[in-house]
């Protein structure tokens, strides 16, 4: 047996044996069968855990299997979906169960997966490595965080050829028998152990075959591209009221907030204005300066794309995370 061999070995035991120890109790990972751990990572590819967990509970209370998620109506599982943001994850969560209630069965292979609406290369390999025990390391940015430091690799982790030596120099370090319960354990060492800023290297199982804290040079891990400057977008939504009622629109499926329910960008120049609440919202690549000026319509105006309701019962259907904030300010929520 050779020394690699050997370092790979004490590395897969040392893994096994802290996720035993140390695994955070996460509600997902009492299931073995596909559809839950799919839908968990699907809802957190862009979510924190805390948050994640409660959207997941009643994604399963609501849509306990995948045939249930597959028949349910659209505007139902965007509703559910409200305020977890970057929508298209529930569309394609939508369409993936489609798919998948049509084939009969999960594919069980990181390969097939990823052929889904929505599953990437992380999340294929997730699912095939937690649900069917293939052997596939799971890559996102805490297993990224974690390899760079435990082979100090100063390449830059946004090029797909570093990527590409991680998932290479990351495959034998996989127990062959809890390939998943491997991945997920390089997963909870990136959340709370060999966290970016500040890593708590006394207490982790790999700190003896770590080359960045061997140098004491972890913080200098993972090497990254400068990230671009948010662009600066001023918006203005109309809050447009009549009598009891409110305007909403639906936005086109193309775009930011495609599919949702938002109030009007634009309004007809013979209904007075007033100025209204503003809101500062950042996606990942805008910066939104949201304008909310308010006005009221005469009691027989008629817009076509328009649908008026309740204010108290808009929170209900899949709305942007600003018009959502706009109703807690006006205590409609």
């Amino acid at each position: 047996m050779n020394e690699t061999t050997t370092w790979n070995i004490d590395i897969q035991t040392a893994l096994i044996e802290w996720f035993d120890r140390s695994a955070r109790t996460l509600p997902w990972r009492s299931y073995s069968n596909p559809y839950a751990i799919w839908l968990s990572e699907v809802i957190l590819q862009q979510t924190r855990v805390a948050q994640g967990r409660a959207y997941w509970e009643k994604f399963m209370t609501e849509f306990p299997t995948l045939q249930s998620l597959a028949e349910a109506p659209s505007e139902k599982v965007m509703g559910l979906w409200a305020g977890l943001g970057y929508y298209s994850r529930a569309r394609n969560l939508h369409a993936t169960a489609k798919i998948i209630a049509e084939l009969g069965d999960f594919p069980n292979n990181a390969k097939d997966l990823q052929s889904l609406p929505g599953i990437g290369p992380y999340t294929a390999a997730a699912i095939a490595s937690i649900a069917f025990k293939q052997v596939i390391p799971a890559l996102d940015g805490n297993a990224f965080r974690v390899y760079t430091r435990l082979f100090a690799l100063a390449d830059c982790i946004d090029l797909p050829s570093t990527q590409k030596i991680i998932a290479h120099k990351s495959l034998p370090l996989l127990d062959p028998l809890r390939p998943g319960d491997s991945n997920q354990a390089i997963m909870d060492l990136g959340a709370q152990i060999c966290t970016p800023t500040q890593p708590k290297c006394i207490d982790c199982p790999l700190a003896f075959a770590c080359e960045a804290f061997r140098r004491g040079t972890q913080t200098d891990f993972p090497m990254k591209k400068s990230k671009k400057v948010a662009k600066q977008v001023s918006m203005t939504l109309h809050v447009i009221m009549r009598k009891d009622k409110i305007a909403v629109i639906k936005r086109p499926s193309k775009g930011i907030w495609g599919d949702l329910w938002c109030f009007p960008e634009e309004l007809p120049e013979t209904i007075p204005v007033i100025e209204g609440l503003r809101k500062r919202h950042l996606l990942t690549h805008l910066d939104l300066d949201v304008h909310f000026p308010e006005s009221h319509a005469p009691s027989l105006w008629i817009e076509p794309q328009w649908e008026w309701v309740d204010p108290n019962v808009l929170q209900h259907r899949a709305i942007p995370v600003p018009i959502r904030w706009w109703l807690e300010e006006k205590n409609y929520i």
